[in-house]
């Protein structure tokens, strides 16, 4: 049994709030099932980034090991090669070999380096195969492939790593589809993503539909295109428009975050629809709790981990079938809809609004904590790596 798992994310800003938090907590699960787990970091910024984002400050070595409940180790490397291809997973795997090289100095060396998506932590794992002989497996996650937005150089570094790769993991069953499409000398298995730690005790608000005449739907995501956030206020104001007794609260940031704003002026429903902004793991329960109904509208999701949070709140959900919400929702825990069907989602969240009271809160969190808790996260991983 492999017990010393290295996991390189290709993206990993913190643990408790977006860019990170299933890494974590898939780290965390293999933890309590008696792995022994670090997480490396690797980033790269530009002269680009330095004129838009604050870039930290880096110690003498450009390492830094902090904690996050597992040991996770950083390194942010600057490079002023022009934008060609192969140039950022070039840089970026000469930063992680750094840093590997760091971690197994100060660790030792790991059985087994986990790579959570191809470009460029794929890329990574396969070089550090290449000099150290230290086996990978690589779990997809990005959206890019169903876009079919790679670029011929993407494209030939992603079939790199699928050629020497332990297992290939996707992490929804219509992901591993289209991945065994797109390349069809690959064989994938289907590992979901786990529930975080925020959400894994019981509270009260579970057991019952919350009383009043206030419907409250929540919609938790990011405020990009990506997400569909416009298709859903078209919908709410279609469905709900004028109506004090019904409500939509929007739960993160993003580039679109003004216009829809704007958008909900234009539609008339300004008075009904709050803009709440990003918040933490335990702000978002806060706001499931306290709602009636789950929404996502998202045009693409290769898992949709807000999903099986929202599932643990007892809460039900009204999703478009964008991907990886197809295989979590179903009539015993919500509405699944056609992607881009406007009137469809608008007349699931009309049949929301007079049903919710119906679902089964007790039993909707009960099954996804059996099916997504760190126990079951766990079991499932050794059964595809060993």
């Amino acid at each position: 049994m492999t017990k010393h798992i290295l996991v390189v994310p290709s993206w990993y800003s913190n643990g408790r709030g977006s860019g990170g938090g299933y890494f974590r907590d898939q780290a965390l699960a293999l933890g309590a099932a008696g792995y022994r787990v670090a997480i490396l970091a690797p980033d790269i910024h530009t002269w680009r980034d330095r004129r838009t984002r604050p870039i930290p400050p880096q110690p003498r070595d450009h390492a830094r090991v902090e904690s996050d409940g597992v040991p996770v180790y950083r390194r942010n490397d600057f490079t002023a090669l022009p934008r060609v291809p192969y140039r950022n997973s070039l840089v970026w795997t000469r930063c992680g070999m750094k840093l590997f090289r760091r971690y197994v100095s100060d660790r030792g060396r790991p059985d087994l380096v986990h790579a959570h998506s191809c470009l460029h932590a794929g890329v990574l794992a396969l070089a550090i195969e290449r000099r150290y002989g230290i086996p990978f497996v690589v779990t997809e996650h990005s959206t890019g492939f169903a876009q079919s937005r790679l670029r011929w150089w993407e494209r030939d570094l992603v079939r790199r790593v699928l050629k020497r790769a332990g297992r290939c993991i996707a992490v929804s069953p219509h992901l591993a589809e289209l991945m065994e499409q797109q390349y069809p000398a690959s064989s994938w298995r289907y590992l979901p993503n786990v529930l975080g730690e925020a959400f894994l005790s019981a509270a009260p608000a579970t057991a019952t539909h919350r009383e009043g005449s206030l419907f409250v739907f929540l919609c938790v995501a990011r405020m990009s295109p990506q997400k569909g956030c416009d298709l859903l206020l078209d919908a709410f104001a279609e469905a709900f428009g004028g109506d004090p007794d019904v409500r939509l609260r929007l739960v993160g940031d993003g580039p679109s975050l003004s216009s829809l704003e704007q958008l909900s002026v234009r539609l008339g429903i300004a008075a009904q629809v709050d803009f709440v902004g990003g918040l933490p793991a335990d702000g978002v329960r806060a706001e499931m709790e306290a709602a009636d109904a789950f929404v996502l509208a998202s045009r693409f999701e290769t898992f949709g981990v807000v999903v099986i949070e929202a599932l643990a709140c007892g809460l039900p959900v009204v999703s478009t079938a964008s991907g990886g919400p197809d295989h979590l929702v179903d009539r015993a825990n919500g509405l699944l809809v056609p992607q881009g069907d406007h009137g469809a989602l608008r007349d699931a969240l009309r049949q929301m609004r007079c049903q919710a009271p119906r679902y089964d809160r007790v039993a909707i969190r009960a099954d996804v904590i059996r099916q997504y808790g760190p126990d079951a996260f766990a079991r499932q991983f050794e059964a595809i790596v060993g």
